[in-house]
Parts: structure tokens; C-alpha cells; sequence
């Protein structure tokens, strides 16, 4: 997908990631499956840095 749109579905596939990666890693945490809850904290930090990374590609001097 290309243009707005496209910017947007992945953006938003991005966040979702990331919000189903932090509530995996609480729940595995609280259940006392420390493993898991490790995994899905790497999940939820990958899923910020490729936000991050969308917000500075906007923020970029176009050429």
C-alpha cells in the first residue's frame, strides 16, 4: 500500500503490536511465567522503536 493510507494501516498495525505485546508481557508476568513476559517485552520494545522510526521518516526534510 502506498500513500496516506498505507502509512497509516501500518502505523496502526504498529501500535496494535504494541499494545497486545505489553498486555501479553503483564499477564505472562503476573502468572508467574517469566520467560514469556521476557519475550513479549522484547515484542513491545521492538514495536516502539518501528513507531519511532515512522515518526522520524515524517519528520524528515523531504528531498
Amino acid at each position: 500500500m502506498e500513500g496516506r493510507n498505507g502509512v497509516l494501516m501500518e502505523t496502526g498495525a504498529y501500535w496494535l503490536f504494541y499494545v497486545v505485546s505489553v498486555c501479553g508481557a503483564l499477564m505472562h508476568w503476573r502468572q508467574g511465567n517469566e520467560l514469556l513476559a521476557a519475550v513479549c517485552g522484547a515484542a513491545a520494545v521492538l514495536a516502539a522503536l518501528l513507531i519511532a522510526s515512522g515518526h522520524r521518516d515524517n519528520l524528515a526534510a523531504p528531498r
